[in-house]
């Protein structure tokens, strides 16, 4: 009798259209505010504290 398996749900093969977040991959969109404000404290950007994720994203962009 041939063994009989599972497949599970949470399948490896199965891969999402989404990009990798965080600094190793993935557009800045899909970084955190976190993320966004560790980079421009990095890059010397003035005035991070007080901007948005979109704002931090044009800077970093524009830097």
């Amino acid at each position: 009798m041939p063994k009989t398996t599972m497949k599970s749900s949470k399948s490896s093969s199965r891969r999402t259209s989404m990009p990798r977040r965080g600094a190793k991959g993935g557009t800045m969109e899909s970084q955190t505010k976190e993320e966004l404000y560790r980079k421009a404290k990095k890059a010397g950007i003035e005035g991070r504290s007080q901007m948005s994720k979109s704002e931090l994203i044009s800077a970093l962009r524009h830097r």
